[in-house]
């Protein structure tokens, strides 16, 4: 049942009554990077359950959080390696991992030793040089290139082929970082115009302007809600607006 079309449709049933204009939660949508300039409150560790939260609709103050994507450590400390050139040895966040590691605290890529840091530093040296040299390319294009199913649902590996840059929607259609700092990381530090993400939550607030987007003519819209239309996440309401 887990991760089977069924569970899907009945999550984002749940989590998304009792509204009309549901969002398809794996639905990539593309963003320009420098617009994730803040973490999302709608944690702790948001990210860790991004699967149970598909098609989220939440009110409250998540979304005013102001914690800044700059801030994260792991952040920083791919702008010292990457922009910098300061070897990973050299980088205070990477000593802290270290440190944790060898109290047996796990806090960065599983790693649980020396040998894992280093092995994890070689993974993000990596990610960055392909990013680099070949462009972002989202996890659907690299399934499709690398010749394998184009539905991880038949593999067993249910949510591999969305796993994208993480974020929520807040009230102002604001984009909250939720998971995927090492990419988001590396699309800023290379100054890429846009990269793909996947929506987690909306703020109800937000929900309230899709379904007046979807339920209202075009010419009807208020000017409070006609200046979102450029939005990433309107796209598809205004696509059926069109069809229909």
């Amino acid at each position: 049942m887990y991760g089977s079309p069924r569970y899907r449709w009945l999550l984002i049933w749940w989590n998304s009554r009792p509204y009309s204009a549901v969002a398809d939660p794996f639905k990539i949508v593309r963003v320009d990077p420098t617009e994730i300039t803040h973490v999302t409150g709608r944690g702790p560790n948001p990210g860790r359950f991004q699967w149970q939260d598909l098609g989220n609709v939440q009110g409250g103050d998540w979304d005013q959080s102001d914690e800044r994507v700059e801030d994260l450590p792991v952040v920083q400390a791919l702008r010292q390696r990457f922009e910098d050139g300061t070897d990973w040895e050299d980088i205070e966040f990477i000593q802290h991992v270290l440190e944790q590691a060898e109290r047996g605290h796990v806090i960065w890529r599983g790693c649980a030793n020396e040998d894992d840091v280093w092995e994890a530093c070689a993974r993000v040296d990596r990610l960055y040089e392909r990013i680099r040299d070949q462009g972002y390319r989202s996890k659907q294009e690299l399934v499709q290139q690398e010749g394998l199913s184009p539905d991880k649902y038949a593999d067993g590996d249910r949510f591999n082929c969305y796993d994208e840059v993480v974020v929520d929607v807040g009230r102002d259609g604001q984009f909250l970082f939720v998971d995927g700092r090492h990419r988001l990381a590396i699309a800023k530090i290379l100054e890429l115009e846009e990269i793909p993400v996947r929506i987690s939550a909306r703020h109800e607030q937000w929900q309230q302007i899709r379904e007046t987007v979807a339920e209202t003519p075009r010419s009807e819209l208020s000017g409070e809600v006609e200046q979102h239309l450029d939005h990433p996440d309107l796209e598809n309401l205004l696509e059926r607006e069109c069809s229909s």
